[in-house]
């Protein structure tokens, strides 16, 4: 399940498509941080948010806070697997995401590509892939919609403080996601791609009930998806040519998607000789 994006963009691209939205970012992040954000991390994330008549730009965490666990290992755990909500659980009464009122908070995250990794048979790591939609392709970046929280603690001291969180809407992959994220216990899904106008009418005063369902029901064609590989994305190894972590990289042997028994090098190369004498 969606985990990392990329927010490598001009902030003047989002405003210029939301006339309306004041920019009230407090944050500045480096290219460096924007080119990943790792909800792994609980990483703070551009995002837009509707509160009351306003339409802001602003910055959030990414992971609502489970209120009701105590543990604090409990709590991180619990944390970490509602960084992403089900779209199939925002019709659930029962659910967490109803009986704390987030379905009524609507939030966008912008997005110049997330990441997503694959299993290839054999292979002791995954093989991370930069992908983004073709919904706008003048436009750098698309918009995931998204659900927020936002609640008062009391810290050690008295002090009471608003804590803020969001969770990323995932549904069923299409075709393209479910051949790249195809492993784990949260497998064949793919955050909810929509197009702007879907986004805009997310976070629209004027969206109703029969928006909602049509907005979360929606998935994203297949072929609206453009994708390449990259270079490993976590831990401290570097990339060799010194690029971002977006950039394209090559992964020798990496099959086409569909297949994932990687291809033997040592055969290719023979093929080719054999061609070219």
């Amino acid at each position: 399940m969606c985990r990392m994006i990329s927010q490598n963009g001009e902030i003047d691209l989002i405003t210029d498509l939301f006339p309306e939205l004041e920019n009230v970012k407090q944050l500045q992040f480096s290219v460096e941080q924007k080119t990943l954000v790792n909800a792994n991390a609980f990483q703070s994330a551009d995002v837009i948010v509707r509160h009351k008549e306003r339409l802001l730009l602003g910055e959030m965490e990414w992971g609502v806070h489970p209120i009701f666990e105590t543990d604090k290992t409990a709590f991180h755990r619990r944390r970490l697997s509602m960084v992403n909500a089900r779209q199939e659980k925002l019709l659930d009464p029962d659910s967490f995401w109803h009986n704390q009122g987030l379905v009524k908070n609507p939030v966008l995250i912008p997005a110049t590509r997330i990441y997503e990794h694959r299993h290839i048979d054999t292979w002791s790591s995954h093989v991370p892939y930069a992908i983004n939609t073709n919904h706008q392709p003048e436009e750098e970046y698309f918009y995931i919609p998204g659900i927020y929280q936002v609640y008062e603690t009391i810290q050690p001291n008295g002090q009471r403080i608003k804590v803020s969180g969001f969770a990323m809407i995932t549904t069923e992959a299409n075709q393209t996601m479910r051949y790249i994220h195809n492993h784990g216990e949260n497998k064949h899904r793919m955050p909810l791609f929509v197009p702007l106008e879907m986004a805009k009418q997310w976070v629209s005063p004027t969206r109703t009930f029969g928006d909602f369902k049509a907005i979360i029901n929606y998935r994203l064609p297949a072929e609206d998806l453009s994708y390449y590989t990259v270079h490993t994305l976590t831990g401290r190894q570097q990339r060799p040519d010194g690029k971002l972590k977006d950039a394209a990289w090559t992964w020798p042997g990496l099959p086409p998607l569909g297949n994932d028994q990687p291809i033997d090098i040592s055969k290719v190369f023979i093929t080719n000789l054999q061609k070219a004498g």
